[in-house]
């Protein structure tokens, strides 16, 4: 049997060694040296700018949609304060017309009890009538 060789990360055999200048990180060199991989360290940036900016964007997501919801409930608010109100109003229009309508019908049939006073007294007596026999018939009709 043959034993594995062991393997060092600094072994010279398997791994030739570079000039210290190529080893140098690009923070190490001098300012103003061109580098050779321009487009990509750019591109690199633009796309690391990117997810930095989509990453905040998803971190202040929770706090915008709070102050949306925040938005939602007042204008929700506002709304019903608004068809409360217009509400109101219409039922207070609704309710004058109303006692309008009671307030001429009355005044028209004083006016004309004291003009005709015959002729309203025949009226309620043919209504009288008229409202007897339907309720006998009904009343008939339902045995």
């Amino acid at each position: 049997m043959s034993s594995a060789e062991p393997v060092y990360p600094n072994d010279e055999s398997r791994f030739p060694a570079y000039p210290e200048s190529e080893r140098l990180l690009p923070e190490h060199g001098t300012y103003g040296e061109a580098r050779p991989n321009a487009r990509l360290n750019s591109t690199a940036e633009t796309i690391g700018n990117a997810v930095g900016s989509a990453m905040e964007r998803v971190r202040q997501l929770p706090e915008r949609l709070q102050e949306m919801k925040q938005r939602f409930t007042v204008i929700r608010g506002r709304m019903q304060e608004d068809a409360r109100s217009k509400a109101n109003e219409a039922m207070t229009e609704l309710k004058d017309k109303a006692q309008d309508t009671v307030y001429q019908a009355r005044t028209r049939a004083d006016r004309l009890a004291h003009e005709q006073p015959f002729a309203v007294i025949g009226a309620m007596a043919g209504l009288g009538l008229v409202l007897g026999i339907v309720l006998r018939v009904w009343r008939d009709h339902a045995d």
